[in-house]
């Protein structure tokens, strides 16, 4: 059955919508995901036992009809996930558990197509679907085409017996479509697909790329780009497999409730490898959506209460309903109009935004997208959140009086202007980061949101103590702007008509953290998406990782290079050396670093939770910042950190960071 048809037998209607979807983004982090131990998201819901069913589509290859590839465990590792799923049967998360296992022989183009098709197809809309896929993956170069190796595969007949990934990730859009949620591993990043015996034939490590997700999509992969899958035989598996089935037997239960959801197993997994494997392998995962309640760990374990029965539709909120995840920030508006003090409101926004991202249950976006979407469809702050899916604004405004700040901050519904909920502080402004603290956990009671001990700690005790230098630190950024972001208008009276509303809850693509779009692209969002694709984070910490269709793994790598250049520039307080970093370095931005290095003793840096999205001749790359040194002044140890966006451009043969405009 081609591609097409199975389309049209799925009721796709809207062609065009995914194809800019898969297009515009194909991503992999959130955000970020935070450290293992939260607890399960109240917001996320599982079916009663009695109702949701697992299927799982296993699928190994270590014997391949090309000697050439073989493998060790590929074939075993695909039998101990169905059987380590099976043993949900009957638990408090599934009432059954269905598996398909294809191993060696087994494997055809036809058969893992069918599988997905007529196996996996017949989940409902309250069942989750799993699908493990192990065994090697090439690019071939001519097409640009990423394909899995069944058996029989050579070089030969690649284009007709490879698995396409393209065809993968559309069948599993799909499935997407038409269950509660799909789950993908993936372990195709083994050595030995060099060897093809074609010159036009390569092989990959980041097959993964080719899939566009969406909401209700888990992707775990075995590697980060640049890495090969290992293969342990004192395990009996690949390291990979070892730690998911250590996950699945309770290892991944941080808060030993008798459950994992998926966060718990994915972070357990980006832990487990690196140990197993002497730091040799890093597996990465992305999430879309909410958390997923995966799997029990004991027999007696109890479900949330909000897990008793499926998400029902979208229906109006009321003061009863938890408020919406999707959080956009906006600038604090200067109510006395003061210039002097005009960066406090940027470094506000900033500081939200960093402080909110952090905080798993939030998808948080980008200041940066919400201000050139804003500005390339000419739209106000509330049909911009529309546009773009956003449930929540977070804004507010700020008084300085001498050495007073008086800080205002608001939650505005999205859908329909109406305020939901404010709060305000009160002190001296050197401690207006500690002020910054107490309304976002203010903000975060009024939002219903549950913090992990962790997570509250982080946020309570993070950096952002010193004004000064947080503002110094900021201005090597370029992070302020002379013309102001426009706020929400004042509450109204009474909602707006319905035409206006935002479309998010037909397919509410939500992730940890959105990124710009630039004019052309921003017209298609318009035009097609009525709401944008939240990405998570790509990290060369946490290993989360997003891609695009269209971007090959070389210019990935050069991207990642490329920052860790200058996290090594700044490090050394080579502002010489940064300036060859930047399509453009402006005197402002040279000497605030000078300034900044000057103040900065023991200095060093950290650039984490990296976002890399890919798109034509740009790239945009959502970093984490952090800083620690002494101040030269003070003698103060002083922690900084900031969540920024830049765009990257391809100047000849190297990749540069556009400055300010």
């Amino acid at each position: 059955m081609t591609v097409a048809a199975r389309l049209r037998i799925a009721g796709v209607s809207t062609i065009a919508g995914i194809l800019v979807t898969s297009a515009l983004y194909h991503w992999a982090h959130t955000a970020s995901l935070r450290a293992a131990g939260t607890p399960v998201d109240p917001t996320v819901t599982a079916p009663a036992a009695s109702t949701s069913v697992l299927w799982v589509l296993s699928i190994g290859v270590s014997r391949y009809q090309q000697s050439a590839f073989q493998l060790q465990f590929a074939d075993a590792d695909a039998r101990a996930i169905a059987a380590a799923l099976e043993q949900q049967e009957g638990g408090p998360v599934y009432h059954d558990v269905r598996t398909l296992v294809l191993t060696n022989e087994e494997v055809t183009r036809e058969r893992i197509l069918d599988g997905m098709d007529g196996f996996l197809g017949q989940a409902g809309s309250s069942d989750v679907a799993v699908i493990f896929l192990a065994g090697h993956a090439v690019l071939e170069r001519a097409s640009g085409s990423y394909y899995f190796l069944p058996y029989a595969t050579t070089a030969q007949n690649l284009v007709t017996s490879g698995l396409r990934m393209s065809d993968f990730d559309e069948t599993v859009r799909i499935l997407r479509r038409h269950t509660r949620a799909v789950v993908v591993m993936l372990d195709t990043c083994h050595a030995g697909a060099a060897h093809f015996g074609s010159p036009d034939v390569v092989a990959v490590d980041d097959a993964a790329a080719r899939l566009s997700g969406g909401d209700g999509f888990f992707l775990l992969a075995a590697t980060r780009p640049g890495e090969q899958s290992q293969e342990q035989p004192g395990l009996a598996h690949g390291a990979f497999t070892a730690a998911l089935l250590d996950g699945l037997s309770g290892a991944a239960d941080q808060d030993k409730d008798g459950l994992v959801s998926v966060a718990d197993l994915f972070s357990f997994v980006a832990r487990e490898v690196p140990r197993l494997t002497e730091g040799a392998q890093h597996p990465y995962h992305r999430m879309e959506g909410t958390d997923l309640l995966f799997a029990a760990t004991q027999s007696g374990a109890q479900l949330p209460a909000a897990s008793a029965a499926t998400r029902a539709p979208a229906t109006p909120r009321s003061a009863a309903t938890p408020a919406g995840n999707r959080i956009g920030v906006m600038a604090f508006d200067n109510v006395r109009a003061d210039p002097a003090h005009d960066w406090v409101g940027t470094a506000l926004r900033l500081a939200f935004n960093t402080e909110l991202s952090k905080v798993r249950a939030l998808h948080v976006y980008a200041p940066e997208l919400i201000d050139r979407t804003a500005k390339e469809l000419g739209t106000d702050p509330l049909a911009t959140a529309q546009r773009l899916g956003i449930d929540r604004l977070v804004t507010g405004s700020f008084s300085i009086v001498g050495t007073t700040a008086l800080i205002d901050a608001r939650i505005v519904d999205a859908a329909t202007g109406l305020q939901e909920g404010s709060d305000s502080v009160r002190g001296d402004l050197s401690d207006i980061f500690d002020l910054q603290k107490q309304l976002v956990l203010s903000l975060l009671r009024r939002l219903r949101v549950k913090l992990s001990p962790e997570e509250g700690s982080s946020i309570e005790n993070g950096s952002n103590r010193d004004v000064d230098a947080y503002r110094l630190l900021l201005d090597t950024e370029e992070a302020f702007d002379e013309t102001p972001v426009p706020q929400p208008p004042a509450p109204r009276p009474t909602p707006p008509p319905a035409a206006p509303q935002s479309r998010r809850d037909e397919s509410p693509l939500a992730r940890r953290n959105v990124l710009a779009v630039s004019g052309a692209l921003a017209m298609l969002v318009e035009q097609v998406v009525p709401h944008a694709l939240p990405v998570t984070a790509l990290s060369f910490v946490t290993n989360d990782v997003a891609y695009a269709d269209e971007t090959p793994s070389d210019a990935e790598g050069a991207v990642r290079r490329l920052f860790e250049a200058y996290r090594q520039a700044l490090q050394a307080k080579d502002v010489e050396r940064l300036a060859t970093l930047y399509l453009s370095f402006s005197t402002r931005r040279r000497e605030a670093l000078r300034a900044y290095f000057d103040n900065a003793l023991d200095y060093h840096v950290e650039i984490a939770d990296v976002t890399v999205v890919p798109h034509g001749a740009e790239t945009v790359v959502s970093y984490t910042r952090r800083d620690r040194f002494v101040d030269r002044g003070t003698g103060k140890a002083i922690n900084l950190e900031v969540r920024l966006t830049r765009i990257v451009v391809r100047e000849g043969d190297a990749w540069k960071i556009r400055g300010k405009e």
